[in-house]
């Protein structure tokens, strides 16, 4: 890059002579100016291959020299670093909002100047196909004079200044037209702005709370909720959500959720937070109902128990009176069916009594499992033992499967013997005579748990009614039948009875081709034989 030309500008005669020796050393041909306006002029008179500015100069600062070349076409090609001994907190920053390519301080190595100047005119040349410094700086035009660069750079910042203004004021418009209340604060915990739907909440005009300590313009509890999540935010918590009120001059009182988030300025540096007041006047109604929902529901559940719990011993009684009525042999045929009958059903609906509050004491977590070692193969030849009465009067075929070598595993004997039945007593309930139903078992080796399987014959559930079948008192209405397929407490206490193992329960069910109900049950604590 030897004999490019470099126009370096410092107002100090001893800077600029040691940065012309530097880069004359280095090759480049030099030309010199001593303040803002005589650099901006040697830029179009000179057509220099790279410019470096200083920042503090006469006239016209090396900031506004930069902004004023990179947006005229003419000689915005032309890379500029900004060279200054000013290393604020900020100079950095400014120098490459200016559009400079390259910030450096004068305190630099050198070697690291000369780098970044070769780099810069090696990356200049890479974006032209013409050689550098053969663009000529504005064909036919003249090189401006001290009052032509001084009326553009004049020009250029009224510009900024009116496209900062406008996103001031749409800023403010957005803030202002939000339905939630924005609050911002200093570090001092003192309000800097706040928008209108928070003055209406107060019920008080943004001058009465700007400059006044959180607390003491939003008044409590919200002054103190407000500062919480400040102060979470600023210790890098989150800022995370309080829910508080805003009380009105009037006494009304508003429902919010506060949170708040930090400002930074253009450096990263925290200079104060916004925070956000969320109107959760319905979310607080909601939730209002919500409790009364479940205080209801509770004295609902609790009124069904209590009656439950009652009907259980007087029906046990008058079972037991049938029971003795059907032993006295004096009765005849007729009188022997009655009785008969009136057991079953009293006997069905003690089972039905019994299912519930088993039911609701699974659902509180009262419910205890009496865990034993179990054999797979003996809880389903003794659940097919009990439903065996009612495949014989139903002309159905049914089918045990027990995989082979199945190992023992711990569980609640009569829990897991009641799931069968119930799978059991349902497949056999829906499947039309001549059909079959099929009760399995097998090990899932990757799972490490065991599988239980009833697949019958049926007319099959329809899918839209998979997702209740096992809530309590859940039904499912036969299509072919045009009833009701009550699947009752039976299948909520099977899968209540599973999950209680550590296991799940699903269904799979095409209509009119059946349907599979398949839990399974965890190897986790295989028995010893």
């Amino acid at each position: 890059m030897a004999g490019k030309k470099v126009l370096a500008a410092d107002d100090s005669p001893v800077a600029r002579a040691l940065l012309s020796r530097l880069l004359k050393g280095a090759g480049y041909q030099v030309v010199t100016a001593a303040d803002g306006i005589e650099a901006a002029q040697q830029a179009y008179s000179e057509s220099p291959d790279l410019i470096i500015l200083d920042i503090t100069m006469p006239r016209m600062n090396g900031y506004q020299v930069c902004r004023l070349l990179k947006r005229d076409p003419a000689v915005a090609h032309i890379p500029v670093i900004i060279l200054t001994g000013a290393d604020s907190r900020g100079t950095e920053f400014w120098s490459l909002r200016t559009g400079a390519d390259a910030f450096m301080i004068k305190s630099a190595e050198p070697v690291d100047l000369l780098t970044t100047v070769e780099q810069l005119l090696a990356q200049s040349a890479s974006r032209s196909d013409e050689p550098v410094g053969s663009l000529p700086a504005s064909p036919g035009r003249m090189t401006p004079g001290p009052e032509e660069i001084l009326s553009n750079v004049c020009a250029l910042m009224d510009e900024e200044l009116y496209a900062t203004t406008i996103e001031r004021i749409e800023l403010k418009t957005i803030l202002q037209n939000l339905q939630d209340g924005v609050l911002t604060l200093d570090l001092g915990r003192k309000a800097t702005a706040a928008n209108r739907a928070l003055c209406q909440m107060l019920g008080k005009e943004e001058r009465d709370l700007l400059g006044r300590p959180c607390a003491e313009s939003l008044g409590e509890p919200a002054g103190a909720g407000t500062l919480a999540a400040f102060e979470a935010a600023l210790r890098g918590d989150g800022g995370g959500e309080q829910d508080s009120e805003i009380r009105h001059l009037s006494g009304h009182r508003t429902p919010v959720a506060i949170s708040a988030v930090l400002l930074r300025d253009f450096l990263g540096a925290t200079v104060g937070g916004v925070c956000l007041f969320q109107d959760i006047t319905r979310r607080k109604d909601i939730e209002a109902l919500y409790e009364q929902m479940r205080a209801l529901a509770k004295a609902k559940n609790d009124l069904t128990h209590m009656i439950v719990h009652d009907l259980r011993t007087p029906l046990s009684s008058v079972i037991g009176g049938m029971q003795t009525l059907e032993a006295i042999s004096e009765l005849d045929e007729a009188q022997q069916e009655m009785v008969s009958i009136a057991i079953t059903g009293g006997e069905r609906l003690l089972g039905m009594i019994n299912s519930l509050l088993d039911v609701e004491k699974m659902e509180s977590g009262e419910m205890q499992l009496n865990y034993a070692a179990l054999s797979a193969g003996a809880l389903i030849t003794a659940a097919v033992s009990q439903v065996v009465s009612l495949v014989e009067n139903s002309g159905l075929t049914l089918i045990p499967q027990v995989e082979p070598d199945l190992p023992l595993f711990q569980g609640d004997a009569d829990k897991l013997s009641r799931t069968l039945v119930n799978l059991l007593g349902n497949a056999i309930k829906f499947t039309p005579a001549g059909g079959t139903v099929t009760v399995a078992v097998q090990r899932e080796e990757e799972a490490r748990s065991l599988l239980f399987s009833v697949r019958d014959t049926g007319e099959g559930i329809p899918p839209e009614a998979f997702g209740r079948i096992f809530e309590k008192f859940g039904q499912v209405e036969s299509r072919e039948r045009g009833r009701t397929q009550s699947t009752g407490l039976g299948l909520t206490f099977c899968k209540l009875a599973v999950e209680a193992h550590g296991g799940s329960i699903r269904v799979d069910s095409v209509p009119g081709e059946g349907s599979t109900f398949s839990f399974t049950i965890p190897l986790s604590a295989v028995a010893s034989a």
